[in-house]
């Protein structure tokens, strides 16, 4: 299992960027140094709630920019649940619907298969991964959040 862990003063406040492997839910804060960690199921639906994007759908491919230091995850977007920018378009043919969502690097995403709930943040008019689950997951996080009438939003996942 991965972690992540800050020092005092080293991310900037209020950045959070996270992504699932094929094995674990990984979060990570924009620090310099550390490992990635799993994101909790609290932390899951906090992020559906408050993230810039929620997309379902499944990894194209992902390229590595030793330059810049990030990795790229390239997404079919099967269905966009919430976008506060136009950052993805769904619809039309497949390459349509590909978008793009950032990582740092260091975390090591590789592809992995099924469909995952794609979370995060836009910077500077990018897509950042916030947490994304498979999407199986995070319904069974959703729902029993709402058994418990504990969700912090709606989410509709039909």
């Amino acid at each position: 299992m991965l972690g992540y862990t800050c020092q005092m003063g080293e991310g900037r406040p209020g950045q959070l960027i996270a992504w699932h492997l094929p094995q674990a839910h990984v979060r990570m804060r924009s620090c310099r140094r550390g490992a990635c960690r799993p994101c909790s199921n609290a932390e899951l639906l906090l992020v559906a709630c408050t993230s810039d994007f929620v997309i379902h759908g499944t990894i194209h491919g992902v390229t590595h920019d030793a330059e810049l230091q990030e990795s790229i995850i390239t997404v079919v977007a099967a269905r966009v649940l919430r976008q506060t920018l136009p950052l993805f378009r769904v619809g039309g043919s497949r390459d349509q619907r590909l978008t793009s969502i950032r990582t740092p690097l260091h975390c090591g995403v590789h592809p992995g298969p099924g469909t995952f709930l794609f979370m995060g943040w836009s910077r500077f008019g990018e897509a950042w991964l916030g947490c994304a689950p498979r999407f199986q997951e995070f319904r069974r996080a959703y729902e029993a959040a709402q058994t418990a009438h504990r969700h912090p939003c709606e989410v509709v996942l039909r």
